[in-house]
């Protein structure tokens, strides 16, 4: 069985990233928070339903958390996927709060919180969707076709209210709470008592998907229009955000309330990663870091063991794939739980 654990997305990732290296008078505009607050609500719902599988053996399944495959080159995002000899399961997360009210004459999805109404596509047909992208991209990558493939959509708040007026079958069928899912994976296990593929295509498949995942990572500085001058010089001070840190031996130092760090740097150079560019120079981690020290940079940028390409002048360090990423990093401002919907 292999179950990968979930990562903080790019798409939470890169915020906290942008909230830490903008200025302070800019942390608070509303339209990048309220972005923020959405990617991290879904994120969060995507956890609540990672602790439902957990609390049950499911010893046959391989789980997948957060995949992002490409079918001719179009890229289709699944959730948690479960895959089997028998079926595969697709499960779309939903934690979204206030009234769901479902139109099945429309297909579409009204939700109704603080006082304001908004509409979405109808989950269903969203996985429906996920269904044909899947069945395509096992037959162009795997060669593999005709496994089942169920999909449910996954009501990550119990607290919300989900209305089906006209009690549409098929929504009854495929929209359930996070507690109820071990329940409908164990009658999809009933369902389906046969073989579709032997344990070998099975690890082929595993393969693929490890091979195939490509994360996404947004270009936050092009969406939002933003230049040099909404940005931090140098490394601020996590205690009292003055900046830039001063570098002494082997530490940086802050003269304003004399805290001192040995790896604040990292945290610098990481986000530069997940804002600016894929790659950094020690010409330009000089600058960064607000250093006139060659030194200072080579030692930084040498002691976070980065993938190295081209020597000398030419040399180039690379940032880390998506699970190297500190997953709890401080983000100054933002301890408030998200209200937003995914």
């Amino acid at each position: 069985m292999h179950v990968n654990k979930r990562l903080k997305p790019y798409s939470v990732l890169c915020y906290e990233a942008l909230f830490r290296q903008l200025k302070p008078q800019h942390r608070n505009n509303s339209t990048i928070n309220q972005d923020y607050l959405f990617h991290l609500a879904g994120y969060r719902g995507e956890q609540l339903v990672d602790y439902q599988l957990s609390t049950h053996p499911l010893r046959h399944f391989h789980i997948y958390k957060g995949l992002r495959l490409k079918v001719n080159n179009n890229p289709f995002q699944i959730d948690t996927l479960l895959t089997s000899t028998k079926f595969f399961l697709n499960i779309e997360v939903k934690n979204m709060k206030g009234i769901l009210n479902y139109n099945s004459e429309l297909d579409q999805l009204t939700q109704t919180y603080n006082n304001s109404e908004k509409g979405y596509q109808s989950p269903v047909l969203q996985t429906f969707s996920h269904e044909m992208q899947l069945n395509f991209w096992l037959q162009q990558v795997t060669s593999f076709h005709g496994i089942p493939i169920e999909s449910l959509v996954v009501i990550a708040d119990p607290a919300t209210i989900v209305k089906n007026p006209k009690n549409d079958p098929t929504f009854n069928e495929k929209v359930i709470y996070a507690n109820k899912l071990i329940p409908k994976i164990n009658e999809l296990k009933a369902k389906y008592t046969n073989n579709r593929i032997n344990k070998t295509g099975l690890r082929q498949i595993h393969e693929a998907i490890l091979r195939c995942d490509t994360p996404k990572k947004p270009n936050l500085i092009k969406y939002y229009k933003l230049n040099n001058s909404h940005f931090l010089s140098g490394i601020e001070c996590s205690n009292c955000h003055h900046s830039p840190l001063k570098r002494g031996r082997k530490k940086w130092y802050c003269c304003k309330c004399n805290l001192s760090d040995q790896t604040a740097h990292a945290r610098k150079i990481l986000d530069y990663f997940l804002l600016f560019n894929p790659t950094i120079t020690n010409k330009e981690c000089k600058l960064l870091l607000q250093t006139e020290s060659d030194k200072t940079a080579y030692t930084a940028l040498k002691s976070m063991e980065l993938f190295e390409t081209g020597s000398n002048r030419g040399r180039k360090y690379h940032a880390p794939p998506l699970e190297k990423y500190p997953q709890h990093s401080y983000v100054p401002n933002k301890e408030r739980k998200p209200t937003l919907t995914q």
